[in-house]
């Protein structure tokens, strides 16, 4: 079945590429630029889970953002992952009081890739997806070897 994911990433490349990512293994991905268009679409559809580049210039903070998302009886059970995607080296070099923030503000998840790997992500980002929109993942023998595991499936998808 199909989670419906929201992700905020500022250059193009990277939208596209996560958003294909998901899209491929059935997701529905509402993929926007800024942190006010993300918040505006946010205020009329719900979203099983929200993805967010870290290093977003524009609009405020991906702390601000995420504040605002958990701030919000409707939305703060929503799984909210901070992304990095090719971080700059003040943004490595940052990447752990990055981490901690955004934890303790409550992402679900910290996710940094010096470059975008769609399987890796997908196995990052499996368990925050709600049970009922996907099915059991790990249950589930997807790729037919027999170990009751989906992880060649996907990998075939992607690659």
């Amino acid at each position: 079945m199909t989670a419906k994911i929201l992700v905020t990433m500022e250059h193009d490349d990277q939208r596209k590429l996560i958003g294909d990512c998901l899209e491929q293994v059935g997701h529905k991905v509402t993929k926007v630029d800024t942190f006010h268009n993300a918040m505006e679409i946010l205020r009329s559809a719900d979203f099983d889970l929200i993805i967010s580049d870290v290093h977003l210039q524009n609009g405020g903070s991906v702390f601000d953002f995420l504040r605002w998302v958990k701030g919000d009886p409707h939305m703060k059970a929503t799984p909210f992952i901070c992304f990095s995607a090719e971080p700059p080296e003040l943004g490595k070099y940052l990447s752990d009081g990055v981490r901690t923030a955004a934890r303790s503000l409550g992402a679900s998840r910290y996710i940094s890739m010096e470059k975008f790997d769609g399987p890796t992500f997908l196995h990052e980002i499996e368990w925050l997806m709600p049970e009922q929109k996907i099915g059991s993942y790990y249950n589930v023998d997807h790729d037919g070897d027999g170990d009751g595991h989906g992880h060649g499936k996907i990998i075939d998808v992607l690659n």
